[in-house]
C-alpha cells in the first residue's frame, strides 16, 4: 500500500504542480489585461471634460499642462475647449506622449532629475504667463513629475545644485511630502510661486492625483497653489483603482479595494500583506485584494530595482506558503525606475526559482538589485502604451 501511494506522488505530483502553475499564470494574464483596458479607460480622463464643459461659454482661455500626463490630459482638454494658436503649451519628460494638435507648444525635459531643458522650457513657461492678457482666463493640468519637470532655480542656487539636491533626495527614502518642502526652498515656482506670473483674470488647476489625501500643495509641489485658484482633483490613485476593480469583476474576480493610500515603510507595507494572507488564506481561489500609494524605498545598494519591483522580491519568500497567491506591484506611470520596467510579479515558485539560479533574495534586496533579480526568472511587468501617473497599484491574489 505504501508502495502504491508512493507511486501515487511521484506520477502525479508533477501535474499538480504544472496546474498550478497554469493556474496563477491564468490568473496573472487575466491581471495584466485588466491592468492595461483601466489604464486605457483612465486615461480618457474623462472627468476632467466634465469639469471643463461647465466653464463659460466664449471666454478666451489659455491652457497649460505639466507633468508625466500632460499630453493625454491635454488631449482631453482640446475636445472642449479651443484655444488660439500659442495659448497651449505641454512640458512633459522625455518620450512620453505627445499631444495630437499641432497648436499645442510641446516641450520635454528630464525627470526624475532636472536638467537643461527643464530650466529652459520652464523660464519659457514663466515668460508665456506673464504675457498672457488680462482678460485671459488660465486652465492649468497638472500631472506627478511636475516637481522635476518644471523648475526655475532661486538665486544662488543653479542647476547643478537642482540635481545634486534631487539625487541626494532621491536616494534617502523620503516621501513626496518632504521631498517638495526641501525644493520649495530654492524655486522660483513651487509653492504657490509660479501663479504669480499670471495676471489675467481666473485661474483654474485641474490636477490628476500621486499624494496622500490630494493636497494642492504636494502635487506637482504646488506650484499654482494660491487662495484665489480654483482647484479640482480630477483623479488619484483609488479612483484607478475603481476602474481596475470593475475590469478585474468583469474576468471573473471578486475584489476589495482598500480605501486607505499606502505611505509607510515598506517592511509596515510587506507587515500588512503578510497578515492580509494569513486571514484570508481560506477565501475564495479568485478573490483579489487591491491596495496602492507610495512606499519610500531606502537605497542601499547599486544594483538595478525601484519601489516596485523591491516591494515584489520582498514578497517573495512569504508567498512561499501560499500555492495558489499571487502578488504584483505596479507602477501606473509605467516607470519603476527603469526604462520599459513598470514593476514585478511573485508566486509561491518564485523564492525556489531564484534560489535555483544562485539568487540570494536578501543580498538582492541589500544591494537595491530587485529587478536583475526578477528580470533573470522573466517576472518583470513591462510598460505599456498607457500611463496615469496616480502612483503604484498592489494587487494581491489568494
Amino acid at each position: 500500500m505504501n508502495e502504491t501511494f508512493l507511486f501515487y506522488i511521484l506520477t502525479f505530483l508533477p501535474h499538480l504542480r504544472d496546474h498550478a502553475y497554469m493556474k496563477n499564470q491564468e490568473k496573472l494574464n487575466l491581471i495584466k489585461n485588466s491592468l492595461t483596458a483601466a489604464l486605457q479607460s483612465f486615461c480618457k480622463f474623462e472627468s476632467l471634460q466634465a469639469h471643463l464643459s461647465k466653464l463659460p461659454q466664449g471666454q478666451d482661455i489659455a491652457l497649460l499642462a505639466i507633468g508625466k500626463d500632460a499630453g493625454r490630459m491635454l488631449d482631453a482638454a482640446m475636445k472642449t475647449i479651443s484655444p488660439a494658436a500659442g495659448n497651449a503649451i505641454c512640458l512633459t519628460k522625455y518620450g512620453y506622449y505627445q499631444p495630437e494638435d499641432k497648436r499645442i507648444i510641446f516641450m520635454e525635459a528630464g525627470h526624475p532629475v532636472p536638467d537643461e531643458n527643464t530650466i529652459k522650457h520652464s523660464l519659457t513657461i514663466i515668460n508665456w504667463l506673464k504675457s498672457l492678457p488680462q482678460e485671459m482666463d488660465l486652465v492649468v493640468l497638472l500631472s506627478g513629475g511636475g516637481s522635476a519637470l518644471f523648475e526655475a532655480p532661486k538665486a544662488p542656487y543653479n542647476l547643478a545644485d537642482i540635481i545634486r539636491i534631487n539625487k541626494e533626495l532621491l536616494t534617502k527614502g523620503l516621501d513626496i511630502k518632504e521631498m517638495n518642502r526641501v525644493r520649495a526652498t530654492f524655486s522660483e515656482v513651487k509653492a504657490g510661486a509660479a501663479a504669480k506670473h499670471f495676471k489675467g483674470k481666473h485661474l483654474r488647476v485641474y490636477a490628476l492625483s500621486d499624494v496622500e489625501n490630494d493636497d494642492p500643495r504636494v502635487i506637482s509641489s504646488g506650484p499654482f497653489t494660491r487662495a484665489d485658484v480654483e482647484y479640482h482633483i480630477i483623479g488619484n490613485n483609488y479612483s484607478f483603482r475603481q476602474i481596475l476593480k470593475a475590469e478585474l469583476e468583469q474576468r471573473g474576480f471578486d475584489v476589495i479595494n482598500l480605501q486607505a493610500f499606502m505611505s509607510s515603510d515598506v517592511t509596515a507595507l510587506i507587515n500588512g500583506l503578510k497578515q492580509t494572507l494569513a486571514a484570508n488564506s481560506q477565501s475564495p481561489a479568485c478573490s483579489i485584494i487591491l491596495s496602492g500609494g507610495e512606499v519610500p524605498i531606502q537605497v542601499t545598494g547599486k544594483g538595478l530595482g525601484g519601489r516596485c519591483t523591491h516591494l515584489a522580491l520582498s514578497m517573495a519568500p512569504i508567498l512561499e506558503n501560499y500555492e495558489n497567491a499571487l502578488f504584483l506591484a505596479f507602477a501606473t506611470d509605467g516607470s519603476d525606475n527603469l526604462y520599459g520596467v513598470a514593476g514585478a510579479w511573485v508566486d509561491s515558485q518564485t523564492a525556489k526559482k531564484l534560489k535555483s539560479r544562485g539568487i540570494d533574495i536578501d543580498e538582492a534586496l541589500q544591494n537595491s538589485d530587485s529587478y536583475t533579480a526578477l528580470n533573470s526568472i522573466g517576472q518583470i511587468l513591462e510598460t505599456g502604451e498607457f500611463h496615469a501617473n496616480v502612483n503604484d497599484v498592489y494587487i494581491l491574489s489568494l
